[in-house]
This record gives C-alpha cells, sequence and structure tokens, in this order.
C-alpha cells in the first residue's frame, strides 16, 4: 500500500467519546484527595555530570502515599531554566538516554510507579511484563493507573518548589503510555506550556485493546481471557483512563508523533487521539518506522519545538 493510502486510512480516525456520567467528577475527586497528601518533597544529593548539567534524585509522596521517584538535571550555565517533564513507557527503559539534552532547558525524568524495583533484563533478554496493569482494574479508585496518571499531576506541583526553576509553564513529554499520563496532566492542569506525545499509547481502547501487541494492552487482554463474567466491566473502568477521554480538555501547543509500523501505538489509535485535540496542534509522520519513530533526530526536533513554544508561553 501506498504511504498516501496508508494515511488516508489512519487519518480518517475521529471515534466518539465513550465518559461516563461521572467522569469528570471521579477526576476532580481524584485530585482533590491528592492534594490532601503531604508532598514530602526530597532531595537525595547531587553531582555534576559531563554534560553540563547538576543531577539530583528526588522522591515526592504521591497517590496512596506511594513514594515516587525521578531524576531532576539542572543546567549548569542556564540560569532560572524552564523544566520539561519527561514520563517513560510501561516497561521501558528511557529511551531518550543515549541523546544529547540541550542546555536551555532542564528536565525531569519521572520513574513509573513499581519501575524501580524492577528487576535488569540479561543481555538479549527482553523485559518481563510485571503486572501491574492489571493491578486493582476491578477497582476504579485503586486501580494502577489512577496513581501513574495522579503521579505525573503532582510532579508538576513538586517541582514548582524548586526555587532554580522557571516553572511558569512547563514542558511535558510523554512516550508511549507516559503520553497518556501526560495528556491527563494537560487536561486538568493549567501548568503546562507545551506537550509532546512521542507515539501515544493506551488512546481509543475500544481499538487498541483489540491490536496493540503492547506489554499493557497484552497484560489487560490475558486478564479478560481469564475473567469474561468481568468483561464488561473491565472495558467500562477502563474508559476512565482512555487518553482519548480528555483530549478535548488540552489547551497548549500538542506536538505528536507517529510510526506507521508501530505495532505497540496503533497509528490509527493515535490519529483518533490527534483529532480529538482542540488546541494547536502538530503531527510528525514516520511512514517506514514504528514505535521508535524517528529516533534521535525527532528527539532533536522535539526539542527545537519546545525552544519555538515553551521560551514564548
Amino acid at each position: 500500500m501506498t504511504v498516501t493510502g496508508d494515511f488516508d486510512r489512519f487519518f480518517l480516525n475521529l471515534p466518539p467519546f465513550d465518559r461516563e456520567k461521572d467522569f469528570n467528577d471521579f477526576w476532580e475527586r481524584s485530585i482533590n484527595e491528592l492534594k490532601k497528601i503531604p508532598m514530602e518533597p526530597a532531595y537525595d544529593g547531587s553531582e555534576k555530570s559531563k554534560a553540563s548539567f547538576d543531577t539530583h534524585s528526588i522522591s515526592y509522596r504521591s497517590f496512596g502515599h506511594t513514594k515516587i521517584q525521578g531524576e531532576l538535571y539542572v543546567p549548569v550555565y542556564t540560569k532560572k531554566p524552564k523544566v520539561i517533564v519527561i514520563l517513560p513507557d510501561y516497561n521501558k527503559p528511557n529511551p531518550y538516554a543515549r541523546f544529547t539534552l540541550d542546555d536551555t532547558f532542564a528536565y525531569f525524568f519521572l520513574t513509573l510507579r513499581g519501575h524501580t524495583a524492577l528487576p535488569a533484563a540479561a543481555a538479549k533478554e527482553e523485559p518481563k511484563s510485571p503486572g501491574f496493569m492489571i493491578e486493582n482494574i476491578i477497582d476504579i479508585e485503586s486501580y494502577y493507573l489512577r496513581g501513574i496518571y495522579l503521579d505525573a499531576y503532582r510532579a508538576l506541583d513538586m517541582l514548582r518548589l524548586n526555587t532554580k526553576l522557571d516553572c511558569s509553564a512547563m514542558g511535558m513529554l510523554g512516550k508511549g503510555l507516559g503520553s497518556a499520563a501526560a495528556v491527563f496532566a494537560a487536561a486538568t492542569s493549567g501548568r503546562i506550556g507545551s506537550l509532546v506525545l512521542d507515539t501515544p499509547s493506551f488512546c481509543h481502547l475500544s481499538l487498541s485493546q483489540n491490536i496493540s501487541c503492547s506489554d499493557g494492552s497484552n497484560e489487560i487482554n490475558a486478564f479478560l481471557d481469564m475473567h469474561r463474567n468481568k468483561k464488561k466491566l473491565i472495558k467500562k473502568n477502563l474508559t476512565y483512563f482512555d487518553a482519548l477521554n480528555f483530549s478535548d480538555n488540552i489547551k497548549c501547543a500538542t506536538l505528536v508523533t507517529v510510526g506507521f509500523r508501530d505495532s505497540y501505538s496503533p497509528p490509527q489509535c493515535v490519529f483518533a487521539l490527534f483529532n480529538h485535540l482542540l488546541c494547536e496542534k502538530t503531527v510528525e509522520v514516520y511512514p517506514d518506522d514504528g514505535n521508535d519513530a524517528g529516533g534521535e533526530t525527532q528527539f532533536k526536533k522535539t526539542l527545537q519545538w519546545f525552544k519555538d513554544t515553551l521560551l514564548s508561553a
């Protein structure tokens, strides 16, 4: 099939929202509950890296009083930089670790809850799926993704306490499932000035759960196969976490990347999300790429896009 044919097939997706009646009330209540939890930010020391950044290991309390961890990179020679929050994909290493960071910005690399304790995979061995995506999936009040989304939201408030950073408008970059958390944070917080969704997943679940090969989708589908009597309830519960259902509330400039050969983040689902965005938006299309869409070249373009949008916010 030609690229034009692929583009038309993937782009022409505008599915309806499937939000439950209490969707907004649930998330408003969730955020209010989060605000009652003491943040308890802690900086566990610092060291100067070879790339002109001071690095800090940071922890803070989030949903369920869980300690969330991350690494903050502050450029040595940039006074009061704006900060970009980076949210990784589920059960995957940081995809940007080997790329050069632009010292115009500070960067906070958040570690997804539960992922600090994951065992390292042996050489040439794929990391095993940890099973977090089905943790309390029958109860939306304690479901794993409720914590993931609220962790991203709280990271913004935590960073504002650092007087060395300019948090008047922050950037956020999400990869895969991290993109879904980034969509939530952008839709519910007014603190994000620019948003990048790098091959976003967990969007348009009514389709993606049937075609995605991601670890998260596989975990959920395996659970559904074993608990067929809970299938209707679980599908209803997942609508509260479908990134698509937050998309029309995003106001900041947004950049989306998509690979036509991506089996983890199906391109038709990415475009379903993109088409529902009502903000200033741009899509970077890679017809011959999979989940690494654009690689380091796209990462450089992403940082330039942050300069063009975030520094003027």
